[in-house]
């Protein structure tokens, strides 16, 4: 049998967002502002891909308003559609 390999940038990536995950209460209202550059780098990885939602720990909802806030700060240029090493 072939062993698999790892991709180390891959789990790089896993782990700086594991790290940077934040459970949310249930009572406290999340609220992604697409001007709010520093909150919405938190949640892309470092090739400029949204982090999925099971890794955020984010529910379906908050994920999805998360998403439409940074696709509308990506259009308004605030933040990068792509890493700079990757263009």
């Amino acid at each position: 049998m072939k062993q698999r390999r790892t991709n180390t940038s891959m789990s790089k990536s896993i782990g700086n967002a594991l790290a940077s995950k934040k459970k949310v209460s249930k009572n406290q209202v999340v609220f992604f502002d697409y001007r709010d550059e520093r909150k919405l780098k938190r949640f892309i990885n470092d090739q400029g891909k949204i982090i999925p939602r099971r890794i955020t720990g984010l529910s379906a909802k908050e994920q999805n308003l998360l998403t439409h806030s940074v696709k509308w700060a990506r259009f308004l240029s605030i933040i990068p559609y792509v890493a700079d090493e990757y263009k």
